[in-house]
């Protein structure tokens, strides 16, 4: 059984709060800048699955090459198998949500899942902050 989260602070409260109307893209750059900060614990490819994801972002790479990292990274924790931690599971999930190119997959309310993935593997508080906080919402 996962371990229950932490209560979130009311200043990450208020920072989710922010993108309640955010499009599919500025809340993508911030589920990226989030599973940046769990390479530690990603899958060996997941640097630069998330460059490409950023290329994507960018309007540089094609929905087809995420598609295909998604499964390559799908591919990396089924081969885990029953040795895969929390940590390998949830820092790969939130490394596929990147990968992900629809719109509704970034939808205002997926923020919270990745914060939770990254609060699972041991990002704190500050460093969330500032990936929620970076840039003005595009």
């Amino acid at each position: 059984m996962a371990a229950p989260l932490p209560q979130l602070s009311p200043e990450l409260r208020a920072a989710l709060g922010r993108f309640t109307g955010a499009t599919a893209t500025e809340v993508h750059r911030r589920k990226l800048g989030m599973a940046k900060l769990l390479l530690a614990h990603a899958p060996p490819s997941a640097s630069a699955q998330l460059e490409l994801a950023l290329g994507f972002i960018e309007g540089r790479i094609g929905a087809e090459a995420l598609r295909e990292a998604r499964q390559d990274c799908w591919t990396y924790v089924g081969s885990l198998a029953c040795g895969c931690s929390l940590a390998d599971s949830a820092s790969a999930h939130a490394i596929m949500t990147c990968l992900e190119p629809d719109d509704e997959a970034h939808a205002p309310s997926s923020l919270s899942e990745q914060l939770e993935r990254a609060l699972r593997c041991g990002a704190s508080e500050p460093e969330l902050l500032l990936v929620l906080a970076e840039t003005q919402l595009d």
